[in-house]
């Protein structure tokens, strides 16, 4: 409990401070005193690759880094799914960025996927900040998940130039990605399209290929 009071102090500091103009006379958290780059643990600041500075145990018990990824949530014991993004990851949690929120200690299964990687966990609500977001424990990974994690974690623990405070970088690929296929029938493909987003929020890459190539087969193109 004591941890989590400390992580929302940390978060509501910082919050006031990036609302601050500069010169205000508002005292900046002691973490923005280092030079090095960084991110508020909840927040947007940082630099993709660079380690996030959280108060208490869970700094020292991995690093964390800033990655921008989609993740799918469904609640233990419920069919519904919901789609949303996360900011951070560690080798032991993440930072979900979501209006809708679910309240501390829910009981999450998740599918992350940032980078070209896919990660499958279950997890635990450790923090909600409403309309805003949760910081999730994962648990129960398998041998398998946790090695592509691991995989995803070294892909963006390096960046690919010299990042400074305030200067953003692209993240190396990971390797060639899938050829978009052609596009003959635009139509279909926006049918396509629109009926997958009836049911589902978010489209990821695979997906998105994999609707293009089933609206251009030869059965659907004119």
């Amino acid at each position: 409990m004591a941890e989590e009071i400390n992580e929302g102090v940390a978060y509501l500091r910082a919050l006031k401070q990036s609302g601050g103009a500069n010169g205000s006379g508002v005292e900046k958290p002691a973490a923005e005193a280092s030079s090095r780059p960084q991110m508020v643990w909840g927040g947007i600041v940082g630099n993709p690759g660079s380690q996030v500075e959280l108060p208490g145990a869970e700094k020292r018990r991995s690093p964390r880094y800033k990655c921008e990824g989609s993740v799918e949530l469904r609640e233990e014991g419920c069919d519904v799914r919901t789609w949303a993004t996360f900011s951070d990851i560690s080798l032991h949690g993440c930072y979900v960025e979501a209006q809708a929120t679910y309240p501390a200690g829910t009981a999450l299964h998740m599918k992350l996927e940032a980078n070209g990687f896919k990660v499958e966990t279950k997890g635990t609500v450790r923090v909600n900040y409403p309309y805003l977001g949760m910081g999730i424990a994962f648990a129960g990974m398998s041998d398998e998940d946790r090695a592509r994690l691991r995989e995803l974690l070294g892909s963006i623990s390096q960046p690919s130039g010299i990042i400074g405070p305030g200067i953003a970088s692209a993240l190396p690929a990971t390797g060639p990605l899938e050829a978009v296929p052609r596009v003959s029938n635009p139509q279909a493909a926006i049918g396509a399209l629109l009926e997958f987003f009836e049911s589902r929020q978010m489209l990821m890459r695979d997906d998105f290929l994999r609707i293009l190539r089933s609206s251009q087969s030869p059965e659907t193109t004119p």
